[in-house]
């Protein structure tokens, strides 16, 4: 998990210097979490809203800001 971890974190590193493994463990936590709530949901919202949702949501708990509108993949 280390390897992948770094490997994620370097990749994203690339356009946000100051993403920490934090940020990268409270993305992919708050993003599991947003899929779960979703697939709640009686039907979906549509593809606009669900990137706003998801890069709204998945922000929190980071300690770093994301200085671009690119999420991690």
């Amino acid at each position: 998990m280390v390897n992948l971890s770094h490997y994620l974190l370097a990749d994203f590193q690339q356009l946000n210097p100051g993403y920490s493994i934090i940020d990268l463990q409270a993305y992919h936590r708050n993003f599991r979490y947003v899929y779960e709530i979703l697939k709640m949901l009686p039907e979906q919202p549509d593809p606009i809203l669900l990137s706003q949702i998801f890069a709204q949501l998945t922000s929190l708990g980071r300690i770093h800001p994301v200085s671009t509108g690119v999420e991690p993949s």
